[in-house]
């Protein structure tokens, strides 16, 4: 067992916050230290698991609306969101357990699954059972970026919680979080004013579809710090370690957050934000995907890159609006954190919209992979620009070839 006071860490990474902002000595320092203090929360990291069943236990955390006491079950291993799930789960978890097997049948828990780690129908006889046995079921589906489908499988549940927002699944019972920071990100450490930041602008990662407009609009903005990495599908390339990115992040001031394998939304934004960077993010002709997600936000937001670039340089000219944009979206940001615990809370706790979800479940489109895999598409689609879409076709492995395989094996279920 490996017990952990989320109280008192946080309170612990608070205190050691403001004591680095003042002792930076500058007016920037001392108004981020300012921030409330729940901008800052302790990270824990992921114990080494041995065993395909292992148990930690986490306090249960006092609220105003009482104590929860909730089981978190992973059925998934090797996740690099575990870090984020603890974290927006710090209020309602009391106890962890990695089930890969699939043999635990406790009441009042949170399932987790990735599409990743296998497909939602290979869960449908174990999900069955439960829903058999248990008086409530609550599902946090990660890492479906490419809505992969299996939605049916929503039915069985009282609450489902999913990252990645998609049409495909917005229906009452269903509440969709942002991705979050990928595991390791440093949080709850004084955040370093966007003025005594040397990079401009960096990126280190794989160059490909949009990520290609973007590395040739930001060329010659200096300084700035950019490596290529290899594709994830082949060998080679330079790949800095997360200490080493994290790094990067904590000096620069523009953080480009172009798409990524299939979508929109990348950890790069939040591990920006964590970081106190500026990001910039994409929008599509049809899809506004993080205002659909967030609500109204602060992250400076651009069809091309060209007109972020130009975004850049302007905003680079006035140190004081730069300095304001900074406390904006740090502002921003812990406050949206506030909220998706809030919401999961909610979600964990309050009434059961089973009714709900088995109707969703019964709609043709996730009952029939022959419906779904055309609608899939088109979601993907409004996530491309052109210039992307004609970069993938170019290349059709990787992404192209995921789609293709996972339609495939839908079609033959």
């Amino acid at each position: 067992m490996i017990t952990a006071k989320r109280s008192q860490i946080a309170a612990h990474n608070a205190t050691n916050a403001r004591t680095n902002c003042e002792a930076q000595g500058s007016a920037d320092a001392r108004r981020l230290a300012q921030l409330p203090a729940d901008a800052t929360f302790g990270g824990f990291a992921r114990p080494a698991i041995d065993q395909k069943r292992h148990c930690r236990d986490v306090p249960a955390t006092e609220s105003p609306e009482g104590p929860f006491h909730m089981k978190l079950i992973w059925h998934a291993d090797n996740l690099l969101e575990v870090d984020w799930v603890r974290d927006i789960l710090s209020d309602v978890v009391e106890e962890e357990c990695t089930d890969l097997d699939l043999t635990c049948y406790d009441d009042d828990c949170i399932h987790v699954v990735s599409s990743n780690w296998q497909p939602l129908p290979a869960y449908e006889d174990y999900f069955h059972e439960c829903r058999a046995r248990c008086r409530r079921l609550v599902l946090l589906h990660t890492s479906d970026e490419w809505f992969s489908g299996g939605y049916a499988l929503y039915r069985h549940f009282d609450a489902v919680i999913r990252n990645f927002a998609t049409g495909l699944t917005q229906h009452e019972g269903i509440w969709t979080i942002p991705e979050g920071y990928s595991n390791g990100t440093r949080t709850g450490q004084a955040v370093r004013p966007i003025t005594e930041r040397p990079y401009v602008w960096s990126f280190t990662g794989e160059i490909k579809a949009s990520r290609a407009d973007m590395a040739d609009a930001f060329a010659g903005l200096q300084p700035n710090f950019m490596t290529s990495t290899a594709s994830i599908y082949a060998g080679g390339g330079k790949k800095l370690s997360k200490p080493e990115f994290d790094s990067v992040l904590d000096n620069t001031i523009f953080s480009p957050c172009p798409m990524g394998n299939a979508i929109l939304e990348t950890w790069r934004l939040y591990e920006s934000l964590e970081l106190g960077c500026i990001p910039i993010v994409e929008t599509r002709a049809s899809l506004d995907y993080f205002t659909y997600l967030f609500g109204p936000h602060p992250i400076p937001s651009f069809r091309s890159w060209r007109a972020a670039r130009c975004y850049a340089e302007r905003a680079l000219a006035d140190k004081s609006s730069l300095r304001e944009k900074q406390l904006q979206v740090l502002s921003w940001w812990t406050d949206k954190k506030r909220d998706v615990r809030n919401q999961v809370r909610r979600a964990v706790t309050g009434p059961s919209h089973h009714t709900a979800l088995r109707a969703f479940g019964a709609l043709a489109r996730n009952r029939y992979p022959l419906l779904h895999e055309p609608l899939r598409l088109m979601e993907l689609l409004r996530h491309q620009s052109s210039s992307s879409l004609m970069r993938r076709m170019k290349r059709p492995g990787g992404p192209l070839r995921r789609i293709a395989r996972e339609s495939l094996r839908s079609l033959r279920t």
